[in-house]
């Protein structure tokens, strides 16, 4: 039997349908229609081969633009040199701005985690291995397990880190381990004294070191709690909070960043979410916004039901009759035919 595809092409041509034939291709007196047909058709060979090439081409396109974000990323710490006195007259004003905002001290919440050396060398292990892994990895399961939240998701991260990068050149920043001195004591730079530093000689050079302000640690780990805590709907999603809040706790303690860092970072993104998101609004409003519209899962068209075949109503059976009603009724009516013959 040929395919439904076949049959239903045919029929729309107004051709007849297809002889049965168990007979190969090759006997049937030529080219196999079902071929024919669905090379062109939405599931043959062409239509995959275009959609395989869309999809690599499309995912081109994004590698390249997260590529000419890390390199501009990478290029802001050369643009730092030079103002390095600037930034540790940053630094002091920030430190004496927490204290008047009544924040805890840097330095005794350090001196406390001093006390355990497995917990820093953790934390400056996670300062390391974490920041940029977690990113690309998130931006790698969105991309290919959940493709519908892709555009949001690539957008907020761009928006968040392109407005950072304009604070960092505007505003350059010392970290709270390059101040000589503090009130309540000295800051330990311990990826210096523990290990490993994310700015030592097999670091590549690549991190700004006077970018404090604001913490991209702090800011990519909100978004990424953000962007799976909106995505997924089982109840273990909400374990994502603590990604953030121990990314601060991390950047404190191995004083790499202020407070205020973390919350700088973590302002940019929900401006960055509340700003696309009336954007987003406001252009499917106008029907601009055609991209987002595509990814909407369409409502499921109503099901046509077939008319239900009429039930017939059962005959109604005539009343029984008596042997005494029926005899009357052969009396009432030779009565009546005697009476009519006279």
């Amino acid at each position: 039997m040929s395919s439904p595809l076949v049959r239903h092409g045919l029929g729309t041509l107004g051709c007849p349908p297809p002889r049965t034939s168990t007979a190969p291709p090759d006997q049937l007196g030529g080219m196999n229609a079902g071929a024919v047909a669905g090379a062109g058709a939405p599931g043959g060979p062409l239509a995959r081969m275009r959609r395989v090439a869309g999809a690599v081409a499309y995912a081109v396109s994004q590698l390249l633009l997260i590529a000419v974000l890390y390199g501009t990323y990478s290029f802001s710490r050369h643009l730092a040199s030079g103002r390095e006195s600037a930034a540790l007259a940053a630094g002091k004003d920030v430190w004496r701005l927490e204290r008047f905002l009544h924040l805890p001290s840097e330095a005794a919440v350090q001196r406390l985690a001093l006390h355990s050396h497995l917990l820093i060398r953790g934390a400056d292990w996670f300062y390391i291995l974490v920041h940029f892994p977690s990113v690309i990895l998130l931006l790698l399961w969105v991309f290919i397990r959940h493709r519908r939240h892709w555009t949001r998701v690539r957008n907020v991260l761009i928006m968040t880190t392109g407005m950072a990068l304009i604070i960092h050149l505007l505003y350059p920043l010392a970290p709270p381990r390059f101040l000589p001195s503090v009130p309540h004591g000295s800051l330990v730079d311990t990826g210096a004294v523990y290990g490993p530093s994310p700015y030592g000689e097999g670091s590549g050079g690549i991190a700004n070191e006077y970018a404090a302000m604001p913490s991209l640690h702090v800011g990519w780990s909100l978004l990424e709690a953000w962007a799976v805590i909106t995505i997924l709907h089982h109840r273990a999603r909400w374990l994502m909070v603590l990604h953030p809040v121990l990314t601060i706790v991390v950047v404190v303690i191995t004083a790499n960043h202020y407070w205020l860092d973390g919350f700088v970072g973590a302002s940019l993104v929900v401006v960055s979410i509340v700003v696309l998101d009336q954007a987003n609004r406001a252009w499917a409003g106008r029907g601009l916004n055609r991209h987002e519209t595509s990814l909407r899962i369409p409502a499921p068209a109503p099901s046509v039901e077939a008319p239900s075949p009429a039930v017939p109503s059962p005959a109604v059976p005539p009343p029984a009759t008596s042997p005494e009603s029926a005899a009357q009724s052969r009396v009432a009516g030779r009565d009546r035919a005697v009476a009519g013959g006279t």
